[in-house]
């Protein structure tokens, strides 16, 4: 999907978004951190090295157990190696959730679905072969992900997630690698 595209959906899902969260109550910020268990791909790549991610988000309450957060997240998995390959990955996102609480107010047991336009940046050394000198390169490709999970609100400001991430990175070959990722972590409201 073409760079232009992906913008042009981006834009038309804030600015859908815009009517609902101008009519939600209360806006509050907060930070959220997280480990990132790879999944897929992106696990072998990393050589099944757990990353380590944080973010910021808003939360706009609309009333009845539904809750909208737009957020930013940064998440980087450390070097791996495998098969003399050796890769590092960091993925930057921009989305938003909708949480769904039960009880009809936003604490305790809540679920979480969200879409959102993940910026990968992967570094790969390739070893060398024969005659061939190991080479390095650097690859970046947007891509758009989802995330679906489930959480918990202690109280006003603190809570815990577990949700589960699915997207795409590019890199130097032609496959589109998975980089699905398992994230547990808290999150911190103002």
């Amino acid at each position: 999907m073409s760079r232009n595209i992906q913008l042009a959906v981006v834009s038309a899902a804030m600015l859908a978004l815009g009517p609902a969260t101008a009519s939600a109550e209360e806006p509050r910020f907060g930070l959220q951190l997280h480990a990132s268990l790879p999944n897929g791909d992106l696990k072998t790549a990393v050589d099944n090295k757990p990353g380590a991610g944080l973010g910021a988000h808003v939360t706009f309450d609309l009333g009845g157990g539904h809750v909208l957060r737009p957020r930013f997240d940064a998440v980087f998995f450390p070097e791996g190696a495998f098969n003399g390959f050796k890769t590092k990955a960091h993925d930057l996102s921009l989305g938003g959730d909708y949480l769904y609480f039960p009880g009809g107010k936003p604490d305790g047991l809540y679920l979480t679905a969200g879409l959102g336009l993940h910026r990968w940046t992967v570094d790969t050394t390739t070893p060398a072969v024969g005659s061939s000198p190991a080479t390095s390169g650097t690859q970046s490709s947007s891509r758009f992900g989802y995330a679906a999970g489930f959480g918990y609100n202690f109280n006003r400001s603190v809570g815990t997630e577990l949700r589960f991430v699915r997207t795409h990175y590019a890199n130097q070959t032609a496959w589109d690698p998975s980089a699905n990722s398992l994230q547990a972590g808290v999150t911190y409201r103002f």
